[in-house]
């Protein structure tokens, strides 16, 4: 994508440094559910132990396509049986993981930086046990307060050391060094929309953030006193937060270079109409199994993928009638999906 920033409604407009698209001002188009699975499997497919090996062994990537097509076939809310997986699905996504992904996780192996789901980085061991260690130790002062907090409906089972909603912003009382009262933001009023949207966050209070400095090279330096970390006990923790934000800086550039291309915003599928997401057919279960085990195997056995559930309906039609017609009231059967075409990985 063109290095612009973009309106909310994909119209350039002037680039600024340093200007990202921020969660108040910018609003993300939904993600239908062809597009969620798709995500979903790519994401949990690199969480797997040495994945970069397992996505050449076919065998294992079709035990997985199995088990995300079980677990995906069923639509959350309505418990709807759906078409899922067809050949393009599993050619696109194999595809992505072996052209995009793996050569990337071979290259970066040492630093162990790997992205996520679309928009998120991940590093592996990335601390150190003597950082830990340290943690833990400064931990205990904390813990050692006799008026423990604990998380409410946690039944005592998780305790907050240090929570930003203890002592926050409450707007109209806290003050500024200057003196000066903090009110709540201010929504823009030139938006011709704004009536039609609400903004999802508190006008009562807001967390009181911390200043960090970050140098040229990567090192973090706390420049303001953290909220609830605020007495001589506490210093302890300062270097070591300092130590464990630098650890995040290269994933937060990872981050903010997704953000200015916007890739968080990418989609796998084009946009699809709702009415024209049910085709309106339904195929009995077991022919809509056998389908699909036909087309696992020919991807098992890299073959060219024919298998198509849509174009079986087309040649034998009578699919469409019930397998079970004695009693057809209680057949379970999978519903057809009209899917837009899978479009580039990015």
């Amino acid at each position: 994508m063109e290095d612009r920033l973009r309106s909310i409604f994909g119209r350039p407009i002037i680039r600024q440094e340093g200007l990202y698209p921020h969660p108040t001002e910018n609003f993300a188009r939904p993600l239908f559910y062809r597009e969620q699975y798709l995500r979903k499997f790519s994401a949990s497919f690199r969480e797997e132990d040495d994945w970069t090996a397992k996505i050449t062994d076919r065998s294992f990537v079709a035990n997985k396509l199995r088990e995300a097509a079980s677990a995906d076939g069923v639509l959350p809310i309505s418990g709807k049986p759906i078409h899922v997986w067809d050949k393009e699905d599993i050619n696109f996504i194999y595809k992505e993981l072996m052209e995009k992904y793996k050569p990337y996780d071979d290259e970066h192996k040492e630093t162990q930086i790997r992205p996520s789901i679309d928009g998120v980085w991940r590093a592996d061991g990335f601390c150190d046990e003597n950082l830990r260690a340290e943690l833990t130790r400064a931990a205990v002062t904390l813990e050692n307060n006799p008026q423990k907090k604990w998380h409410p409906e946690s039944n005592q089972q998780l305790l907050d050391l240090v929570h930003p909603s203890w002592w926050p912003i409450v707007y109209g009382r806290t003050k500024t060094i200057e003196g000066e009262t903090v009110y709540p933001p201010k929504i823009c009023e030139n938006y011709y929309w704004r009536e039609n949207v609400e903004f999802d966050y508190s006008t009562k209070f807001c967390w009181l953030p911390s200043e960090f400095e970050i140098s040229q090279d990567g090192k973090t330096k706390i420049t303001s006193y953290i909220n609830n970390l605020a007495l001589p006990d506490h210093k302890v923790f300062y270097p070591i937060l300092e130590d464990i934000f630098s650890k995040f800086v290269p994933l937060f550039n990872h981050v903010l270079a997704d953000l200015r291309r916007w890739f968080h915003d990418f989609r796998r599928v084009d946009y699809l109409n709702y009415k024209e997401c049910d085709s309106g057919k339904s195929v009995p279960e077991n022919a809509y199994k056998e389908s699909l085990e036909r087309l696992l195997a020919q991807f098992e056995q890299n073959e060219e993928l024919t298998t198509d559930i849509k174009k079986e309906l087309e040649i034998s039609p009578s699919l469409l009638g019930s397998s079970a017609i004695s009693t057809p009231s209680i057949e379970r059967r999978v519903h057809i999906t009209n899917n837009r075409k899978t479009v580039g990985s990015g």
